[in-house]
């Protein structure tokens, strides 16, 4: 429905109630896709590379990495186009979720390209943990899903634990985030959208 500068009618203001109902219902449901992208990616990265470091040891343990996260950039591209464009209301829930995962992402990027900088890896699990943490809390409240907002508190306590665990062990804790912060949380999401 397009706006003008004409009064609406109360037929289209009814409309355009329903349609923006709608559009808050399946950007809440479609956030499943991407929590579970995510959570997957993570999930068999980490195990990857602690298998490659310590089950069949590699120089190569990080290579996990490099080919998941361009890869999982790729599709969250090209699905929050086509979600885009299947939108007809922006939401101020999408708005704010916007900002937030911007927030979420220059946090995400500064702890890797620090961690990195400074020579300490040891770190970047734990710091990641906690950016993960704030981006599920916030995202959840949004969302009113306690799950995320769990999940978000969860990924917090695994990043304390793991500044007193040696890397191998940071690795096994970071695949536990993901899987009770994103995929549990994102399957539950996916099915709440497929009963609808």
């Amino acid at each position: 429905m397009e706006l003008n500068d004409e009064p609406m009618t109360g037929e289209q203001s009814l409309q355009l109630i329903s349609e923006m109902i709608t559009a808050a219902k399946t950007g809440i449901k479609d956030d499943g896709f991407f929590y579970l992208l995510w959570g997957w990616l993570v999930l068999v990265a980490s195990l990857s590379q602690y298998a490659l470091l310590f089950i069949w040891p590699s120089e190569y343990n990080g290579l996990p990495w490099a080919i998941l996260m361009p890869l999982g950039g790729v599709v969250t591209m090209i699905a929050s186009r086509r979600q885009k464009k299947k939108r007809k209301v922006k939401t101020f829930l999408d708005q704010f979720m916007g900002y937030a995962l911007v927030a979420f992402l220059m946090s995400l990027f500064t702890v890797l390209f620090f961690m990195a900088r400074l020579g300490r890896p040891e770190l970047a699990y734990p710091l990641i943990m906690m950016v993960y943490g704030a981006w599920l809390f916030i995202s959840g409240g949004a969302l009113k899903f306690k799950l995320l907002m769990v999940g978000g508190i969860i990924n917090w306590a695994l990043a304390f634990a793991a500044m007193f665990v040696p890397f191998q062990g940071q690795l096994l804790l970071l695949a536990l985030a993901v899987l009770l912060g994103y995929i549990i949380p994102g399957h539950l999401l996916k099915s709440g959208y497929q009963q609808e």
